[in-house]
């Protein structure tokens, strides 16, 4: 059952993801949102849901950006597992919705998630 409030588009970013326990994985998105994103790492106890990451994704080719994500893993089974997206940096947001934007023949779907907030928590991280 699809529970995602968000369009889903089948794109693969390379990317990292490090586990609240300090597991480090490398990872590539099976399929992505606004609001979370599907990743082919596959942790290997699954009674340890809904525990805290940070997902870094990367675009190469004309789309050069990475963006670092605050989240949760919402589920695993043996194909992956789903992060739901808590918050991330306002910046490195406005560069991954416009990326997600150009990938999607419906980029007007997205700005309307994005009205109605269907999006991470958004917040000015600023290295002190």
């Amino acid at each position: 059952m699809d529970k995602r409030k968000n369009t889903r588009l089948p794109l693969k970013l390379s990317g990292h993801l490090s586990l609240e326990d300090g597991q480090y994985h490398e990872t590539e998105t099976q399929d992505l949102s606004l609001s979370g994103a599907r990743v082919d790492f596959v942790p290997g106890d699954s009674s340890d849901r809904d525990r805290s990451c940070v997902l870094t994704l990367f675009a190469e080719g004309e789309d050069v950006f990475s963006v670092t994500i605050d989240g949760w893993v919402v589920y695993e089974d043996n194909r992956g597992c789903g992060i739901a997206f808590q918050s991330m940096d306002k910046q490195d947001f406005e560069a991954f919705k416009a990326f997600v934007e150009r990938q999607t023949q419906r980029p007007d779907q997205l700005r309307e998630e994005v009205e109605q907030g269907k999006i991470p928590k958004l917040k000015d991280w600023v290295i002190s």
